[in-house]
């Protein structure tokens, strides 16, 4: 063993348990019923497994697990659905727009409609309590 050799990635670590054929079934329905879809591949952390997040032209997005890269590249080209890595590419913008449920639109001061102030004078003939 060399003296660098446990700071090294092991390129042979083993790969999560392989996903049950109701996920693949939620990522091919998810696929097939959304228009836009494009899949962002995560990698695994030391508590989750390789996940595989599905992103709709509309920002919905799907996050199950899938055993490997291989497995993920394979689902996508079934489905003519182009695959990017989220640690190069990061998330598209829409995402969080949708889960604030709600595309935030900008208002310019030529939007809004003109300002009409009155202003009220003071009453010549003021009334008293007193009365």
């Amino acid at each position: 063993m060399g003296l660098f050799d446990r700071f090294r990635r092991r390129r042979d670590r083993p790969t999560g348990p392989a996903p049950s054929g109701r996920t693949l079934s939620e990522i091919k329905e998810f696929i097939a019923s959304r228009a836009g879809v494009e899949a962002y591949l995560e990698p695994p952390t030391s508590i989750y497994a390789m996940t595989l997040c599905l992103v709709a032209a509309d920002g919905e997005h799907l996050r199950r697990a899938v055993k490997d890269a291989k497995q993920a590249r394979q689902v996508c080209n079934e489905a003519g659905v182009p695959l990017y890595d989220a640690r190069i590419v990061g998330y598209p913008k829409r995402m969080k727009e949708y889960q604030r449920g709600v595309k935030q639109q900008r208002i310019g001061l030529e939007d809004l409609p003109p300002l009409d102030t009155t202003i009220e004078e003071p009453d010549p003939h003021p009334r008293s309590d007193e009365d």
